[in-house]
């Protein structure tokens, strides 16, 4: 009896032991493979966002919040990783990735991994954005042929008899032979961004009674301007219905859906396309450079730049470098609208400079704006502006 207890606790110690080897092992390849150090990253990057946004709070507060935050993820990541990693991997797996990651060539990837994503950064967002735009191309040509006289016969005979609207100008339009946009497809095709272009559809009223056309909604926004004209449409008249491109709003390409509602809610479907040059960004800085006044206390009064967007497409301040921590930074973060101001703040702290060790009052700050909805899609247009106090 006291035997078999004796193996049923070795056993049972073996299993312990072993488990805690595994796991063991599976800490050591997350710190060899990179893991724990880019985890260590973004807890650093963290704490020093929140340092610009919450200024006049002692450096000795932020180093230990930073421990303190450390430990605690570090600990809840190894409680995630390590049943994934034991489920996927065996131990021998293990024991070969500690050894490749030991490797010259191991150290390598893991040394030079952190430089390539970062290169690659940029050139993959443009790669995506391509990517896009070549998919939506391909759909956009899906089956797409010159139509022939008959097609063109039977999709106007088929519109009378739908709409009760004769089109007159079908040449200068284009059927949606793919119907999954509209009936029609109002092509203002490529252009150069600088001049309105307007599109007619030519109609005539076949119907047994007049037509009132109400002007839509394009995608809630102003990038397409309507003209149906100001009372109904008489029985046999003819009307020219206008759909004018603006160019200043107009970007990149776009593929959509519009309709115009005519009596008692009903609505002629169609598509719109069109390929417009993406905007750049356009602001105005009250003052690049502010003069530095002799720090009397500890904290200066606060610097302020105004930035303006004056061009016709939303941006924000994705991000704000200065070449020394002397001094603590506060700046929107929300979207800044056409037309509208914010407000880049700096105070120096004296406590700043003297831990810095530096007897140069001069600073630059390297502003990136990029173009779009915070949080939202971005066209990854950007711009970058250097402002000064010296």
């Amino acid at each position: 009896m006291t035997k078999t207890i004796l193996i049923t606790l070795i056993t049972f110690f073996s299993i312990q032991i072993n488990a805690q080897t595994v796991d063991g092992k599976i800490e050591k390849l997350l710190e060899l493979d990179g893991t724990i150090s880019n985890i260590e990253k973004i807890i650093t990057q963290t704490i020093e966002y929140q340092k610009k946004s919450n200024f006049g709070i002692s450096d000795n507060y932020w180093e230990a919040l930073e421990k303190k935050v450390t430990e605690k993820s570090l600990t809840e990541l190894k409680l995630i990783v390590t049943p994934i990693y034991s489920k996927n991997y065996t131990e021998i797996e293990i024991d070969n990735l500690i050894t490749f990651y030991n490797s010259e060539t191991g150290r390598l990837i893991i040394e030079k991994q952190p430089i390539i994503m970062e290169e690659l950064n940029l050139p993959l967002m443009q790669w995506s954005q391509n990517l896009g735009s070549y998919v939506i191309e391909e759909i956009e040509n899906k089956g797409k042929n010159e139509s022939s006289s008959d097609e063109k016969e039977k999709f106007k005979t088929e519109f009378k008899d739908k709409y009760g609207l004769q089109i007159l100008n079908l040449t200068d339009l284009a059927i949606d032979k793919e119907n999954n946009i509209g009936d029609l497809l109002v092509d203002f095709g490529k252009t150069d961004g600088k001049k309105d272009i307007t599109k007619i559809i030519r109609v005539k009223n076949n119907s047994n009674k007049e037509i009132e056309f109400q002007e839509p909604k394009f995608l809630s926004n102003e990038v397409i301007k309507f003209d149906l004209g100001n009372k109904p449409l008489g029985i046999g008249e003819i009307r020219d219905l206008k759909i004018t491109l603006i160019a200043e709003l107009a970007e990149n390409k776009s593929y959509s859906m519009s309709s115009i509602n005519y009596n008692n809610g009903n609505s002629i479907q169609f598509g719109i396309k069109y390929d417009a040059p993406a905007k750049e960004i356009s602001f105005e800085i009250s003052t690049r450079k502010l003069k530095f006044k002799k720090l009397k206390q500890d904290f200066s009064k606060p610097y302020v730049f105004i930035l303006k967007n004056t061009g016709k497409k939303d941006f924000y301040i994705s991000d704000i470098e200065l070449d020394k921590q002397i001094a603590y930074l506060n700046w929107n973060k929300e979207t800044i609208k056409p037309n509208e101001e914010t407000e880049i703040r700096l105070v120096f702290s004296k406590h700043l400079i003297v831990k810095q060790k530096n007897t140069d009052s001069n600073l630059k700050l390297e502003v990136d704006l990029t173009k779009g909805e915070k949080g939202g899609f971005s066209s990854y247009a950007n711009e970058t502006i250097e402002l000064t106090i010296e």
